[in-house]
């Protein structure tokens, strides 16, 4: 394992990249700042080590459902792109019209 830290140059693009992918998803931003605001108020609260961590993986895990909720919405709609595109003429699910 290299414990070494990356050159300053890396880092910065690395951070670019991420301020560039976050830009795409303003609300995975403002759920980061919130997590981070939780993490900062449960200092400001005094918290102790166990109820800080509690307070970080309550957020950690209401994030992971979020992202995978629109991970799975995103694969939904690219796979019936795919599907339309491939096969136009397969037929769709949805109500009969009357």
């Amino acid at each position: 394992m290299n414990d070494e830290p990356a050159p300053p140059s890396c880092v910065s693009q690395t951070h670019r990249a991420l301020e560039e992918r976050l830009t795409h998803r303003p609300e995975l931003r403002a759920r980061l700042h919130h997590l981070l605001d939780t993490l900062e108020q449960s200092v400001a609260d005094g918290s102790d080590a166990h109820a800080a961590e509690e307070r970080v993986i309550q957020e950690l895990r209401q994030l992971g459902q979020e992202l995978l909720g629109r991970w799975a919405h995103e694969a939904q709609a690219q796979a019936q792109t795919q599907v339309r595109t491939q096969q136009p003429h397969a037929s769709q699910h949805g109500k009969k019209k009357s």
